[in-house]
């Protein structure tokens, strides 16, 4: 479906003044006009370099969103926020002017945290593409770990998995590596020529790599060892984010498209019973997201407790 066929049928279900919340990650964009249904587009930004590409993301949206609708306000998460970059105030603006109403970009660690535990205590990791962590006590303070990008961070996310995964079925492929159910799902995507040009040609870079973390959590879960230690891995590496990110009491909550399977939160939980919390408080809440940026748009005060991680325009 076009973006505009989808706009057209968000515009039947959406309010005349509705609040916009959108998610942008590193491998699509999600948005939602007031109780429309959810709109998904294949265009995500691993980060906002360049005034041309703030440009292309801003137009990406204002062609998703529904058509005829007025904005109230407009809450935006962005996945490759740059504390003192320039590039969230541009989209802002961009965005108020093409949209005509109130905007505000948040990092998307903080529309994460506000959808999932609200304006409270407490530690929250998306658990998507990419990794990013904010952790905040009840005296002000926070701290965000992670939130590197694929080259340098993402500890633990899909296109951690993901690469993990192709490496793994490449090396049993060729004899490198112990066997592994993987090597099936590695051949329906072609040849390992084919695989090479998919991960390296991808756009955004991430994203072809990232779809097959799908392929290891379907493998571990069917038993094959490889791939469950793969997983267990990742629960590891959620589950030292998450601490180092922790501040004080309150829930840990877990949010993004890994969240939806059993197995990943499983791993993170172990991994944080074997770091030694005995009976953590684990919020799940895969698409929190929406409902944070919603409510940033609705209260741009509420992103008051992450000064630097926000800007409204």
């Amino acid at each position: 479906m076009s973006a505009e066929t989808e706009s057209t049928a968000a515009a039947r279900t959406a309010s005349a003044d509705a609040v916009l919340a959108i998610d942008v990650g590193q491998s699509g964009f999600r948005l939602q006009a007031g109780g429309a249904e959810v709109v998904e587009q294949p265009y995500g930004i691993v980060a906002l370099t360049s005034p041309g590409l703030v440009e292309a993301l801003a137009e990406r949206i204002a062609i998703a969103a529904p058509a005829g609708v007025g904005f109230s306000a407009i809450g935006v998460g962005l996945s490759g926020y740059v504390t003192g970059s320039s590039a969230p105030g541009a989209l802002a603006a961009v965005l108020r002017e093409r949209l005509g109403a109130p905007v505000a970009v948040a990092a998307d660690a903080v529309t994460a945290f506000l959808g999932t535990v609200g304006a409270a205590s407490g530690t929250v990791v998306i658990c998507g593409t990419g990794v990013a962590a904010l952790g905040a006590d009840t005296w002000g303070a926070f701290r965000r770990v992670d939130a590197r990008g694929y080259l340098l961070g993402d500890f633990g996310g899909g296109f951690w998995i993901g690469q993990r995964g192709l490496q793994a079925a490449l090396d049993a492929v060729e004899g490198r590596g112990a066997e592994t159910t993987l090597t099936g799902a590695l051949a329906a995507l072609g040849s390992p020529a084919d695989v090479y040009h998919g991960a390296m040609g991808s756009v955004p870079a991430p994203k072809y790599v990232a779809a097959f973390a799908l392929e290891v959590l379907r493998a571990a879960d069917a038993g094959d060892p490889l791939s469950r230690t793969i997983i267990r891995a990742a629960g590891d590496e959620i589950a030292r984010t998450a601490l180092t990110a922790r501040l004080g009491d309150g829930p840990i909550g877990l949010t993004g498209g890994l969240t939806r399977s059993r197995g990943y939160t499983d791993a993170v939980l172990h991994s944080l019973r074997r770091a030694g919390l005995a009976q953590p408080e684990l919020v799940i809440r895969p698409d929190a997201a929406l409902t944070g940026a919603r409510l940033l748009a609705e209260n741009h005060r509420v992103g008051d407790a992450f000064p630097g991680l926000i800007d409204v325009t």
